[in-house]
C-alpha cells in the first residue's frame, strides 16, 4: 500500500461487520493501552508469539476501531498484515462507534513462534486542505475487540519454557504475573520472587509485565495472566489442585492446566528448597545478545540497532520502506539505541543522509523536519522551484537530543502547494504523488566519547547501568517485608532485566553495615525509607510531610479511602500547627497599604538596573552560543536537595553510596500500595524512555515526568582510555564546564606570554 494513493484491493474475504454478538478475542494483540494512528499516513509493526497448537488451529482475526469524524471514508483505508500476508483491508468509516470485523486467517499465515503484525493507515480529510487539518485525522484501535479468536477456544499452554512469550497480555497490553507463594515472604522468599520474575520477563519478552504477589490459593486468572507457583513439592498441595509427580523427584519448571488455578500455570518446584533454587537457576539461564541491536520487537519492530561506535544504517534496515506520497504532511518513524556510557551530549552531530525527491508542485517554504525523542532536532528547508532530487542530502542532528538506551526518531515532511492553498472541491482526494522517500537513506553516527557516569537515571533505565557491569549481586532493600512492596520491587526488577537482556543477580538480605560499599536499590513507601538514604540520593526530608496521597494511586490496591483521608488530614494538621507558630495572632493593620503596594510592585516589575543588564546578557549568550550562567558552574559546590511535587505517584532518585564508590538508587512512593499500583505505568515505554538525570517525579494521573538534571557526578570507566576516547571525553566535559576551560586558556596564554618574554630576553630583545 503506497501512502497517498488508494491501496490495491485484496482478494474479497468474508467480513462480518457489526455482528449482533461481537466475539471476544481469545488473544489480545495490541501491546499498549492505546494505539492511535494520527496524520495522513501512519504505520506500526510488532511481534506476537503463538504456540504450535495455536498455529495449527483455525483462527479468526478480529479488528475493531473508531476514527475522527473528519476522516473521508472514500479515500481512507486501514490494512493489517500478518507475516507479510494481507489479512484485512477496509475503508476507515467508523466515526460514531467502534466497528468490528471478523476475518478468517488463511492456514499457514500464523506460525509457531514469532509473528510480525503490521498495521498501515492512510487517511484524508473530508474538506480541509491545510497542513494544520492533518492533525485532526486519527484512527484508534479498540483493544477489547482486536485480536485472535480460535476455533474451539484458545488451547492451553502446556509446553516448555519456550512457550512463555505466547502467554500474551490483556486488553491494556499488560501481562500480569501472579506469583503464588506458600507463606510469608520474609527470609529468602523475597529474593526468590525477585529472581523468578526477572527470568520470566526476559524469556517471555512481555511488553509490560506487572507482578502481583499472592499467598495461598487463588482462583482462575483473567486473560493475559501468567500464574506462577513457587514452592517445594510438599507445599504444592495447598496451592494447587494437581501436583506434578516429577516435583517430588527433581527440580521442575513446567506448564500445566490446573483445575483450581486455570491456565497457563507455571510450576517451579522440587523436593527441597535447594532444588527450587536450582529450578530458578535454570529459568534464569538465559541472556539475549545486545551487541548489535536492542530487543524491542514485542513493542516496536524491528529491533533498535545499537550504535556503540561509528556506524551507518539504511532506513530499509530500520523498517522504513520506499514511499510515494500525494498528501500534505508525511511522517515515518524509526528507532535506534545508544549504550549506557554514551557521553557526547555537548558536542558532535549525527547525520541523516536523505535520498528523496519532490515535484514541481511543491513550493518553496516546504520543509523536512527530523524529531528525536519528541523534540525537533533538525530542519531541511525546500527552497528550489520546479522540483528537486536529494541524493544523500545531510541533515545534521546535534547529539544533545539523544540519550542512552532507546531513541525514537521520526521524519516529517510538510508540503506546501498551490492546489492546497486554493482547496477547490475534490482537492483532498488523492492526486499525483508530490514526494518520495527512498529506503536507501542512511542514518550515520561517528565515533563518540564512551564513559559512564553516576548518577544518571537515563543509563540506569537503559541497561541497569552501573549495576550490570561487575557481575556482583545487587543489594535490593525492601522498606517493608509486605506483598505490596515486593510487588512494586518485582515489577521494577522485571523491567530492568528486560532492559539488560538478562536477569540480574540479587541479594535481598544484605547486611546493613555493608550497604555503604555496595550497589544498592531501595524500594518502598517513603515513610519507611531511612533519612540517611534520602540524603545520599539528594531528596529533601520535608518530602515525607508534603507528599499527598493520590486517590487513583491507592484505589487499585484496595486501601480503604478513610485511612487515606485520615493520613492526609493528620499531615495537614501537623503542617498547620507548625505554620501557626510563625503567624501573628493579631489582625493585620489597615494602614499598611503602601508596604503591600511596594511588595507587589517589586514582584511584578521584575529586576532592574544591573540585574536587568545581566539578564539580557545571559539571554544573548543562550540565543547566540546556547550557554548561560549555569554553564559556568560557579555554584556547583552548593548542594541542594530535591523535593518532588506534592501529587507525585513515584519518585526515583540516584546518588553515591556512603563510601562514594558505588551507586544507590531509590524508588519510592507515598505508600507501598501506591507504589505497587503505579509501577506498571511507570515502567511502560512511554514513561521509562523519558527517565533521566539525577531524579524524576512521575504523576500517574497525567503521565507527566518532572526531571531534575545532574549537576555533579563521578565517572565510571567502561572503555579503555585510549587517546581518541580521552580526547572526546575531554571535549565533552570542557564543553559543559566553561569556567575550567577558560581558566585553562588563561593559564596557557599566561605561560606562553612568560615563555615568550623569557626567550626574547635571552636573545637580547627585551621589547
Amino acid at each position: 500500500m503506497r501512502p497517498g494513493q488508494p491501496a490495491p484491493r485484496v482478494a474479497p474475504v468474508p467480513v462480518a461487520s457489526q455482528p449482533s454478538a461481537p466475539p471476544r478475542p481469545d488473544r489480545f494483540i495490541i501491546p499498549q493501552p492505546r494505539m492511535i494512528f494520527a496524520g495522513e499516513v501512519a504505520s506500526r509493526a510488532w511481534v506476537i508469539y503463538v504456540t504450535e497448537e495455536e498455529a495449527a488451529r483455525q483462527a479468526t482475526f478480529l479488528l475493531s476501531y473508531i476514527n475522527a469524524v473528519v476522516v473521508m471514508p472514500e479515500t481512507s483505508r486501514i490494512r493489517v498484515t500478518i507475516n507479510g500476508q494481507a489479512v484485512i483491508e477496509t475503508p476507515i468509516a467508523s466515526s460514531q462507534e467502534p466497528s468490528r470485523f471478523a476475518v478468517p486467517i488463511h492456514r499457514g499465515a500464523l506460525r509457531a513462534g514469532a509473528n510480525l503484525i503490521r498495521v498501515d493507515v492512510v487517511q484524508r480529510h473530508r474538506t480541509d486542505c491545510a497542513v494544520t487539518a492533518t492533525y485532526e485525522l486519527w484512527t484508534e484501535i479498540n483493544n477489547e475487540g482486536t485480536g485472535l479468536s480460535f476455533a474451539g477456544g484458545r488451547p492451553p499452554i502446556t509446553g516448555g519454557l519456550d512457550d512463555l512469550p505466547s502467554v500474551g497480555f490483556d486488553d491494556k497490553g499488560i501481562t500480569t504475573i501472579r506469583v503464588i507463594t506458600p507463606g510469608p515472604i520474609e527470609g529468602g522468599g523475597s529474593a526468590r520472587v525477585l529472581r523468578v520474575v526477572q527470568g520470566l520477563a526476559v524469556r517471555g519478552q512481555f511488553p509490560n509485565p506487572s507482578i502481583v504477589i499472592a499467598e495461598g490459593a487463588q482462583g482462575r486468572a483473567a486473560p493475559g495472566t501468567l500464574t506462577v507457583v513457587v514452592g517445594t513439592a510438599s507445599e504444592l498441595p495447598r496451592l494447587m489442585a494437581a501436583v506434578p509427580g516429577d516435583a517430588r523427584q527433581r527440580p521442575i519448571t513446567s506448564f500445566l492446566d490446573d483445575d483450581r488455578l486455570g491456565a497457563p500455570t507455571l510450576v517451579i518446584s522440587g523436593p527441597t528448597p535447594a532444588d527450587v533454587d536450582r529450578a530458578i537457576d535454570r529459568l534464569n539461564g538465559i541472556s539475549i545478545s545486545q551487541t548489535d541491536a536492542i530487543n524491542t520487537q514485542t513493542r516496536f519492530a524491528p529491533n533498535a540497532p545499537l550504535f556503540d561506535d561509528a556506524r551507518s544504517v539504511r532506513l530499509a534496515e530500520l523498517g522504513v520502506t520506499t514511499q510515494e506520497f500525494s498528501g500534505r504532511r508525511f511522517r515515518s518513524e524509526f528507532q535506534i539505541a545508544l549504550p549506557p556510557d554514551f557521553y557526547a551530549e555537548a558536542y558532535g552531530n549525527a547525520n541523516l543522509l536523505l535520498d528523496a525527491a519532490f515535484t514541481a508542485a511543491v513550493r518553496p517554504g516546504s520543509h523536512i523536519d527530523l524529531y528525536v525523542n519528541q523534540q525537533i532536532a533538525s530542519t531541511l528547508p525546500i527552497t528550489a522551484r520546479g522540483g528537486g532530487l536529494f541524493q544523500h542530502q545531510p541533515m545534521f542532528v546535534p547529539l544533545r537530543n539523544f540519550r542512552p538506551g532507546i531513541n525514537r526518531l521520526w521524519l516529517e515532511v510538510v508540503l506546501d502547494t498551490e492546489s492546497d492553498a486554493r482547496c477547490l472541491p475534490g482537492a483532498t482526494l488523492p492526486a499525483d504523488n508530490r514526494f518520495v522517500l527512498f529506503d536507501s537513506s542512511e542514518f550515520t553516527l561517528g565515533n563518540f566519547a564512551r564513559i559512564g557516569r553516576s548518577p544518571d537515571l537515563g543509563a540506569f533505565t537503559a541497561t541497569a547501568f552501573p549495576y550490570n557491569i561487575d557481575g556482583n549481586p545487587i543489594a535490593v532493600v525492601l522498606a517493608r517485608q509486605d506483598a505490596a512492596t515486593l510487588a512494586g520491587a518485582s515489577t521494577l526488577m522485571a523491567r530492568l532485566a528486560l532492559s539488560n537482556g538478562a536477569p540480574l543477580p540479587i541479594d535481598a538480605s544484605a547486611a546493613s553495615v555493608t550497604l555503604g560499599e555496595r550497589n544498592t536499590i531501595f524500594v518502598g513507601g517513603i515513610d519507611h525509607i531511612a533519612g540517611s538514604v534520602l540524603d545520599q540520593v539528594g531528596i529533601a526530608p520535608s518530602t515525607r510531610a508534603n507528599w499527598v496521597v493520590s486517590a487513583e494511586d491507592d484505589r487499585p490496591s484496595g486501601v480503604a479511602g478513610s485511612e487515606n483521608y485520615d493520613n492526609v488530614l493528620e499531615r495537614f494538621r501537623n503542617r498547620r500547627s507548625a505554620d501557626t507558630q510563625n503567624v501573628p495572632t493579631e489582625q493585620p493593620s489597615q494602614h499598611n497599604t503602601p508596604e503591600i503596594y511596594e511588595r507587589w510592585r517589586e514582584n511584578v516589575a521584575g529586576r532592574g538596573g544591573v540585574y536587568a543588564v545581566m539578564d539580557a546578557f545571559e539571554e544573548w549568550l543562550r540565543r547566540t552560543f546556547s550557554i548561560g550562567f549555569d554553564s559556568l558552574r560557579i555554584q556547583e559546590g552548593r548542594r541542594t536537595l530535591y523535593e518532588p511535587p506534592p501529587r507525585t505517584s513515584i519518585l526515583m532518585a540516584q546518588g553515591s553510596s556512603t563510601n562514594g564508590k558505588q551507586s544507590w538508587t531509590l524508588v519510592t512512593a507515598r505508600t507501598s500500595d501506591a507504589l505497587a499500583a503505579s509501577m506498571v505505568r511507570f515502567t511502560s515505554d512511554n514513561v521509562w524512555n523519558r527517565i533521566g538525570g539525577q531524579a524524576v517525579a512521575f504523576q500517574s494521573s497525567t503521565g507527566e515526568v518532572e526531571r531534575r538534571d545532574t549537576t555533579s557526578f563521578r565517572f565510571i570507566i567502561t572503555q579503555p582510555l585510549s587517546f581518541a576516547n580521552f580526547r572526546m571525553i575531554a571535549a565533552n566535559w570542557l564543553s559543559t564546564n566553561i569556567m575550567p576551560y577558560a581558566l585553562m586558556l588563561l593559564i596557557a596564554g599566561t605561560a606562553l606570554g612568560i615563555a615568550t618574554a623569557f626567550l626574547l630576553r635571552r636573545l637580547g630583545r627585551p621589547t
